[in-house]
This record gives C-alpha cells, sequence and structure tokens, in this order.
C-alpha cells in the first residue's frame, strides 16, 4: 500500500533529470521559473515530492523541444545507475533479476505517481513481462513517459546483470514514431509491437533468474526497509490549491476543461474535488473563471495569436463572449492590452 500523501507527485531525484534533460537539450526553462516546486530549494531536498502537474508540463516542454515521441526512451540511457536515488539500488540489490525487478514495481512510488503509474508484472515459466501504464495526459507526453518507463527496466536490468540484455519483446500501444531505428538499436530487439493493447517489456526467464554478480545476502530488504521509510518521510511540496490549478491549467491546454477530467487527473471523484474546493472557500465554477482570465491575459501579452484563436483556447465560442469578458476583468479591450503589453516586451534587454 503507497503512502496517500505521495498520490499526484514525483521523486525529487526524477524531476531533476526531466529538468535537466530539457536544459541540456536547449528548451525554454524560463516558463519553470514561477514552479515554486521547480526551486532550488526544492531540487535540493532529497525527501522532497514534485508536483505531478509540475513535471508534466516539464515532459510537455520536452517533446516540444526534441524531435519525436522517442526522446523518453533514449533520455533513459543517458541516466546511470543512482541518478534516481534509492530506486535505482532496489533493482540491483537482489539475489535475481527477477526478485529486483519485482521489488522495484512494488516501490515505485519511491520514483514515480503512484496515483497514475501503474505497473503489473507476468510471468509464464518462460518469460517475465512488466507491464505500464500512465495517465490521461496529452498523447505525445503519455507516450514519450511510455517510452522512458519501458528503458527504465531495460537499462536498470542491463546494469544489474552486468549484460547487454535483450528483451524477448517490447510492445507499445502507439503507433511507430520517427525515430523507430534508434528505438530498435537502442532496445536490440527483433521485435517491437506497435498498437498493441499494452505497454510491456518482456525478458527470457533464463536472464531474469540467473544470480546477479554484485549481489549482497540480506541487502534487498534492508533496501526495501528504507524504501517505507522513505515514503513515510516523503515531503510534497505543492498545496493541493497550487497542484489544481496547474491540473486545470493544463485542461485548458488540452481542451478538455470539465469536473470529471480534472477530478480524474487529481484521482479523485468529482464530487470528492467539489468538496475540497468548498472547504477552500471556492468553487469549480470560480476557479474556471480565474484559470481562464490568467491563461487569457497570458495569451494577450506574450504571444501574437490572433484573438479569435485565442478565444478558442480560452473556452469562448466566439470572439464578442472573450471582449466582454476582457473587458470586465481589466476594464480594456483585448487590443489595448496588447498593445500596452508589446513596447514593454521590446524594451527588455536582450540578455533578459
Amino acid at each position: 500500500m503507497q503512502p496517500h500523501h505521495a498520490h499526484g507527485t514525483i521523486s525529487v531525484h526524477l524531476a531533476r533529470f526531466i529538468l535537466d534533460a530539457l536544459r541540456r537539450s536547449g528548451g525554454d526553462m524560463g516558463r519553470f521559473a514561477r514552479f515554486h516546486d521547480l526551486g532550488p530549494e526544492v531540487l535540493g531536498n532529497e525527501l522532497a515530492r514534485v508536483s505531478t502537474p509540475s513535471a508534466l508540463a516539464v515532459w510537455e516542454e520536452l517533446t516540444l523541444t526534441e524531435p519525436g515521441t522517442a526522446v523518453g526512451a533514449l533520455l533513459a540511457d543517458e541516466a546511470p545507475i543512482g541518478t534516481f536515488g534509492l530506486w535505482d539500488y532496489l533493482v540491483t540489490s537482489g539475489p535475481t533479476l527477477r526478485e529486483s525487478l519485482k521489488q522495484v514495481v512494488e516501490y515505485s512510488a519511491v520514483i514515480a505517481d503512484p496515483a497514475h503509474e501503474k505497473l503489473l508484472v507476468e510471468e509464464d515459466g518462460r518469460s517475465f513481462t512488466i507491464r505500464h501504464a500512465t495517465g490521461s495526459w496529452g498523447p505525445d507526453v503519455v507516450e514519450a513517459i511510455d517510452w522512458f518507463a519501458l528503458a527504465m527496466f531495460l537499462t536498470r536490468a542491463r546494469a544489474a546483470t552486468g549484460r547487454p540484455l535483450v528483451p524477448l519483446r517490447v510492445c507499445v500501444t502507439h503507433g511507430a514514431p520517427g525515430g523507430y531505428r534508434r528505438l530498435a538499436e537502442f532496445f536490440g530487439a527483433a521485435r517491437i509491437e506497435f498498437a498493441a493493447p499494452y505497454n510491456s517489456i518482456t525478458f527470457h526467464d533464463d536472464d531474469v533468474r540467473a544470480p546477479l554478480p554484485k549481489a549482497q545476502p540480506g541487502l534487498d530488504r534492508l533496501l526495501a526497509q528504507q524504501a517505507r521509510l522513505t515514503l513515510a518521510a516523503a515531503q510534497p511540496v505543492m498545496l493541493w490549491q497550487d497542484s489544481f490549478r496547474m491540473v486545470l491549467a493544463g485542461a485548458f491546454r488540452e481542451d478538455a476543461v470539465n469536473l470529471e477530467h480534472v477530478a480524474g487527473r487529481l484521482a479523485m471523484s468529482p464530487r470528492t474535488l467539489q468538496r475540497r474546493l468548498r472547504e477552500l472557500g471556492t468553487t469549480w465554477r470560480e476557479e474556471v473563471e480565474s484559470v481562464r482570465q490568467e491563461r487569457t491575459m497570458e495569451l494577450l501579452r506574450s504571444t501574437d495569436l490572433p484573438l479569435q484563436a485565442i478565444a478558442a483556447r480560452v473556452g469562448y465560442s466566439d470572439l464578442r463572449a472573450l471582449r466582454r469578458a476582457v473587458r470586465r476583468w481589466d476594464g480594456r479591450a483585448p487590443r489595448d492590452i496588447r498593445n500596452a503589453a508589446a513596447p514593454a516586451a521590446s524594451a527588455a534587454p536582450a540578455g533578459g
């Protein structure tokens, strides 16, 4: 049973890694300066848990910066053992790869969001399969995370055994991406099945039952105990309302602003979400209006999108509805707000 307070969060080790990956790729880091759970104080705290919405925003930027959603698998190859802290050592400490992989699946919350990352082990005496599913995020983000998860199990299996293991089979629910050749080389698999019923990686039973060369008797049990203590001591950084606001902002980007969708992202029922909002002295309608206002003003001030496109992005049926709302919020017309923002942008220092 995973601690409830870990739901909706990921480990600081994983957050640091994907942020560094975005930085190396030359992605836009500026937008994350206002994410207080991605600041240096949080990222330097080994027990911190970063909100899943913040992590998803970084993944989204990665899929825009790197060509193709195969970026998820290729990133895993850049993460040596130790990158993800305790979770990495769980996979190398068991007597065999089979026991180690089962243990990292059991304690997946040490690195991932237990509310949304689902893992299942299947064995039939001839092979050993790990199935993976993530939340209902944007399609590019889901695909990148799915590839990343499968690649992580492969890279950790290779590190644990000290051998260039080749999986029997790799299955993904997605179509073949642009980076297919690089994926085939990375997995070394003669068979990658696309548009499969589920995501999975399968190893030969002989590979997972061979003794691990660096295993030390009893170390796996000590690390499992440490995993339980780490989860119990975890420190989720983001306040619940902040997390809700980020999920709602993401729903605007995905054109999926409805109560059921947002509640699902937060791993709760629509009724529970409404109750939590009432406890904070607000309502679903008020929060939607507030985020719509923030999103509209941001798009007006920082983009040159046509007003009709902005209206569609924030959920207005026509341009007149957008104009009325903006005047109600700010007292000015949308074009006046945009024109006022233009001189400030052009006056900004080149390096800023």
